[in-house]
């Protein structure tokens, strides 16, 4: 595609120099996965879509008017992410039972319990082929998270703009783990699967953590390093310990996980 177009609508945004902006592609017309930073002297952009190419830079030049504005800036710490906006559920959202081989996925991945029981709300994207788990924050739905029951790209798609994990239960005590489907295959141990959606730690996870009396991370077998990591951050702010699983927690046999688990929150 040509990016004349896309360069004007760049350098038409309203942006300071050296700031950055997050929003919605002007492309895919996803959300909030278009990003554009301002060097002082040109404008980069990049969709983080995996099926969009719109990704370049302005070209623009240095002047003297932009030097001097630049050296009036300092250079910006980390972004702020945005606050949530509403969430407004798409007409593509069906109950779950819609799909049985998204019944079954659920099933198969140890989630179906805590659908059963009312502990999270899983339903089904009929146009995107997804299972989809609502993201809360109390009571209202500021999210939702989608994973593919196909080759579909991304695996894991994230409907909104919102940082807030997933969280299924309601103790004091929070296992901490990557996806949406090992945070609710603990749901039977009386423990509150917190779902980060990946290993990245943000400072919107940080505040929703302070809130529990402990925290136990498990995240998948292969992240066992990173998870170590994240101890060292998270245990500023509460009580937390590294959980050492035999396999990634969706895997494990119900026995299994609860044996395992035990060792770290009892």
């Amino acid at each position: 595609m040509t990016k004349k177009w896309l360069n004007s609508y760049v350098e038409e945004l309203t942006l300071q120099p050296l700031g950055s902006l997050r929003l919605d592609c002007p492309v895919c017309q996803k959300k909030n996965t278009f990003s554009v930073r301002d060097t002082g002297y040109e404008r980069m952009y990049n969709c983080f879509y995996a099926n969009c190419d719109a990704k370049g830079r302005t070209g623009k030049r240095l002047t003297t008017t932009n030097a001097r504005s630049v050296m009036q800036h300092p250079k910006p710490t980390l972004q702020t992410k945005p606050k949530d906006r509403p969430f407004e559920i798409p007409h593509t959202f069906v109950p779950l039972t819609r799909s049985q081989k998204a019944v079954d996925l659920v099933r198969n991945n140890y989630a179906y319990s805590a659908y059963l029981n009312n502990a999270v709300d899983i339903m089904y994207d009929i146009r995107q082929d997804r299972v989809v788990f609502l993201v809360r924050d109390d009571k209202n739905v500021v999210d939702a998270v989608g994973r593919s029951l196909t080759n579909r790209k991304p695996k894991w798609y994230r409907y909104g703009n919102s940082s807030r994990p997933f969280i299924c239960g309601d103790s004091r005590i929070g296992l901490l783990v990557e996806d949406c489907f090992s945070a609710c295959s603990v749901f039977f141990l009386s423990v509150t699967g917190i779902a980060i959606l990946g290993t990245n730690l943000l400072q919107s996870h940080i505040d929703v953590l302070k809130q529990y009396k402990k925290i136990v991370i498990a995240l998948d077998k292969d992240a066992t390093l990173k998870a170590v990591d994240l101890s060292r951050k998270i245990s500023q702010y509460v009580n937390c310990s590294v959980a050492f699983l035999p396999d990634d927690l969706k895997n494990l046999k119900d026995e299994e996980r609860e044996r395992t688990i035990r060792k770290y929150i009892d």
